[in-house]
């Protein structure tokens, strides 16, 4: 009997992390983490902090926007889909300021 509760609850958790998934949650939260830490990482004098993410169909990855220390907004995309680990997009824009007032 006990093992049966310990299955039933380890499917639901399953399924809820599928769900969430699979809903775009989690890989909202990937694309967040990721990004905030890809740029203090790269672009650490520009302090750039994130502000906001979103899914855009147009280019089947996420927008993630960040502000630096003068509240200037940079953004750039990040994807894929399911595991947005993969910084595009943007990040020329965002290397040309970095090189042209910090190094």
């Amino acid at each position: 009997m006990k093992n049966k509760k310990i299955m039933i609850f380890a499917i639901v958790v399953i399924l809820l992390i599928v769900v969430l998934w699979l809903g775009g949650i989690i890989p909202k939260q990937i694309a967040k983490i990721y990004g905030a830490q890809y740029m203090n990482k790269h672009f650490p004098k520009m302090q750039l902090e994130y502000d906001n993410i979103e899914w855009n169909e147009y280019f089947g990855d996420y927008i993630i926007t960040f502000k630096d220390k003068e509240n200037k907004t940079h953004g750039c995309v990040i994807g894929p889909k399911y595991f947005p680990i993969n910084m595009g997009q943007g990040m020329v824009e965002i290397r040309e300021t970095y090189m042209e007032n910090y190094k």
